[in-house]
């Protein structure tokens, strides 16, 4: 934690961006990631070597989820090029994305197989999922965070963040997916949840049905903004860059919270965000990907 801690600094420094120590955060009942993808050689699922592609079939797995490695290991992918292995470790519910030929495929009967020439076809498949205290229904091609754990230490960290900083008033969550934050910590206001994923964009519907949420589908740097007392953004690797901080500032949030998976572009967007009026007001680094290099930084800014 230490390394990771000093390598978000790092980036902060280079970007020429003044920022206080940040907190660290591990993970609690952590069980692995939920969701690997793998190539396929001869029906067996391994994983690329880097910078190559050749596949190194795995006899175990210690990164991720019990239920994923016993399919990565045991599971019998035929003719298949590709798989993705999802599943819900807090419901037990398992299912298969297939990337070519379904022919051969050998797997335990609980698990949902599907491919991409179905989904292509119209059929939808989900799994569900429990995490920060309610239920998520993930879609075969929905973007969701790797584990069940990590989205109950981000939905603690930014509901602490909200609730100690923000004002009262309506919540933007950009780049929503699923819509977990506006699920979670936009709860009681009104929300906007922005997201342009046609699957993620499904799913939120039905996950924020019964919540005053108005979900819109959009690239958040095209969206036309409205007023808003909170934002939260939790972009992709690459982050928010020019256009979407722009966007999101426009609706003149007195608290912006960024959640952020790469040092190098968070320590960019802090630099735009604070040029655009917001101060780094704190950041917390969390220990997401345990035993490997990667990082995720949430962090508050304030007027």
């Amino acid at each position: 934690m230490r390394m990771k801690q000093s390598m978000v600094v790092d980036q902060l420094t280079r970007a020429g961006v003044e920022a206080p120590t940040p907190s660290t955060r591990s993970l609690v009942n952590d069980h692995g990631r939920t969701t690997v993808r793998a190539a396929v050689v001869s029906g067996r699922a391994g994983y690329r070597r880097r910078a190559s592609h050749d596949v190194i079939v795995p006899e175990g797995c210690g990164a991720v989820d019990p239920r994923v490695e016993e399919l990565l290991v045991d599971g019998n992918f035929g003719e298949a090029d590709e798989v993705t292995i999802r599943v819900g470790n807090r419901t037990g519910e398992r299912m298969v994305l297939i990337e070519g030929s379904d022919f051969g495929i050998e797997l335990p009967d609980d698990v949902l197989a599907i491919s991409s020439a179905d989904l292509n076809s119209g059929r939808r498949a989900w799994i569900h999922e429990e995490a920060g205290g309610r239920r998520w229904r993930v879609s075969a091609r929905s973007f969701f965070q790797n584990r069940p754990a990590g989205v109950d230490a981000l939905v603690d960290e930014v509901t602490t963040m909200v609730d100690e900083l923000g004002g009262d008033g309506p919540f933007i969550d950009a780049y929503a997916g699923i819509g977990v934050f506006g699920g979670t910590v936009g709860e009681g206001r009104s929300v906007h949840a922005i997201e342009r994923g046609r699957d993620s964009i499904a799913d939120a519907r039905v996950n924020l049905a019964s919540a005053d949420v108005k979900v819109i589908r959009s690239d958040v740097a095209r969206w036309r903004s409205s007023p808003a007392a909170v934002v939260v953004a939790d972009p992709a690797r690459d982050g928010l860059g020019k256009a979407a901080v722009e966007a999101l500032v426009r609706a003149e949030p007195q608290l912006f919270v960024l959640v952020s998976c790469d040092p190098g572009s968070f320590a960019r967007d802090t630099k735009l965000l604070g040029e655009a009026g917001l101060r780094l007001d704190r950041y917390t680094v969390i220990d997401m990907f345990p035993g490997t290099s990667h990082v995720e930084t949430v962090a508050a800014f304030t007027v």
